[in-house]
C-alpha cells in the first residue's frame, strides 16, 4: 500500500482482491435475505434462534461492505483533476437532449446503491475533466450520445451513497 495525502493507496492486486470480496460478501447477503423471508413466521425457539443469527449475520455484511464500498472509493480518487472539474469520485448530473437528467458517481467501485460511471467506459472517459456546462459526446452501443453536464460535485464533498 502507498499513502497519499493521508490515505493508503492500494496496489492493483489488492483492489481486485477486495472487489472479489466484496462481490462475494453481495453474494452471500442476497443467499441471507433470502433466507429470511422464510423464517418470517417461526415455528419454535430453534427457528428463531437461527433466523437472529442469520440477520446478526446480515447486519455484520452491510457493515463490512459499506466499509469496503468507503475505502475503496477513497482509493479511487485521484488528486490530478482540479476541483472544478469532474473527477474520480465526483457526483456529476447529465442532461440528456431529449430533457432527461441523470446523476451518477465517477468512480471503479461497483455501487449496487447508485448508478455509476467507470471511468476507463467511454462516457467516463467523456466526462472526466469536464467543467460544469461542458457539453460531451461518447460512443455508446445505440450509438453517438450526446449530453451537458449540468451539475458535479467534487470527489471530496460527494457521499459515498446519496444521503449520506
Amino acid at each position: 500500500m502507498h499513502s497519499c495525502q493521508g490515505h493508503a493507496m492500494v496496489g492493483h492486486d489488492e483492489r481486485h482482491a477486495l472487489l472479489d470480496e466484496l462481490d462475494l460478501l453481495r453474494k452471500r447477503r442476497a443467499e441471507l435475505e433470502g433466507g429470511l423471508t422464510l423464517d418470517d413466521a417461526p415455528q419454535d425457539f430453534g427457528e428463531r434462534s437461527e433466523a437472529t443469527m442469520r440477520r446478526d449475520e446480515l447486519d455484520w455484511i452491510d457493515r463490512k461492505i459499506r466499509d469496503l464500498t468507503h475505502f475503496l472509493h477513497l482509493n479511487s480518487r485521484r488528486d490530478d483533476v482540479p476541483p472544478d472539474r469532474v473527477g474520480t469520485g465526483s457526483l456529476v448530473t447529465l442532461r440528456y437532449a431529449n430533457g432527461e437528467r441523470e446523476t451518477l458517481k465517477v468512480t471503479d467501485v461497483p455501487d449496487d446503491d447508485f448508478p455509476t460511471i467507470a471511468t476507463d467506459s467511454p462516457l467516463g472517459r467523456a466526462v472526466l475533466g469536464a467543467p460544469v456546462g461542458a457539453e460531451i459526446s461518447w460512443t455508446a452501443p445505440e450509438g453517438r450520445m450526446h449530453a451537458r453536464v449540468e451539475d458535479h460535485v467534487p470527489s471530496d464533498a460527494a457521499p459515498v451513497r446519496p444521503g449520506e
